[in-house]
């Protein structure tokens, strides 16, 4: 893994720390806490609290380290949309298609493979946005990564920490990834589905839901991604994120952390 990801890595991860568990954020929680009844002490609550957050910011964190690991590899050029919020635009044509698509997936009598009626809707969604005269809409999305390979064609990453999402959340990932991917044909032009490749990918490789939407040709894991464009290898930066729980700064911060909430204004509590 590269020294300056690296680096980069750990000092967005402190600052994440530092930032969710300030002092501010700990007595404002504090006071929530202390006037709930329950069992479990105010204090714990409070820790518990933090820690769940930072869970979700880890998760959030992912996605821009993947936008970072993009931008610094040799084998890929990032695109100037990767990891920005844009504004796209989109016919409501296409908006009502994929919201159909997404409802008749949920049928029981939906096929279980949906490989051919996935392509039939990129390809049905790139003729809609590439019609002369369609009125648009906008719509406001995040891209997490976007980058183009030696051949030419351009991957879009939809990304996710793992696959464990309830299933209200599945579904909208799901159409939001669709979703995205329709406005960027229109940003990017694209007139054959070929061109662009939308890859919805988990870091995390364990698989809970099956290819329900999106086929398994475009759903990656865990090293699948690397081993096909980046010249980063999966086992590097696992191993070092896995290895940054043990980093002396970062345990030291918990270390302080526990002791400020457990015993309140502890002389040893920095944040």
């Amino acid at each position: 893994m590269d020294e300056s990801v690296q680096q980069a890595v750990r000092e967005a991860i402190i600052k994440i720390v530092k930032d969710t568990a300030s002092r501010k954020s700990i007595e404002r929680s504090m006071r929530v806490h202390e006037g709930k009844l329950h069992f479990i002490p105010a204090n714990y609550r409070v820790l518990g609290g933090l820690l769940q957050s930072l869970n979700i910011k880890f998760g959030n964190f992912i996605e821009k380290l993947f936008a970072l690991i993009a931008e610094k590899d040799s084998n890929v050029e990032t695109l100037p949309l990767s990891g920005k919020r844009v504004h796209f635009s989109m016919t409501p044509e296409t908006d009502a298609l994929i919201d159909q698509y997404i409802t008749n997936r949920q049928l029981p009598d939906s096929p279980d493979r949906c490989d051919e009626l996935f392509s039939e809707l990129l390809t049905h969604i790139v003729r809609i946005e590439t019609t002369e005269n369609n009125t648009k809409q906008t719509i406001t999305k995040d891209v997490d990564t976007l980058f183009r390979v030696p051949s030419g064609q351009i991957i879009y990453l939809e990304i996710k920490y793992n696959d464990d999402h309830d299933t209200g959340k599945f579904v909208d990932i799901n159409r939001k990834f669709i979703k995205t991917y329709a406005g960027l044909v229109n940003q990017l032009q694209i007139t054959d589905q070929h061109q662009l490749k939308p890859i919805l990918y988990y870091f995390n490789p364990t698989k809970r839901w099956g290819p329900i939407y999106i086929p398994s040709s475009n759903i990656y894991r865990g090293e699948q991604l690397f081993d096909e464009f980046f010249e980063a290898k999966f086992a590097d930066i696992n191993s070092y994120l896995r290895n940054l729980s043990d980093d002396e700064a970062i345990v030291s911060i918990f270390d302080q952390l526990y002791q400020q909430i457990r015993y309140g204004n502890s002389p040893n509590a920095i944040l």
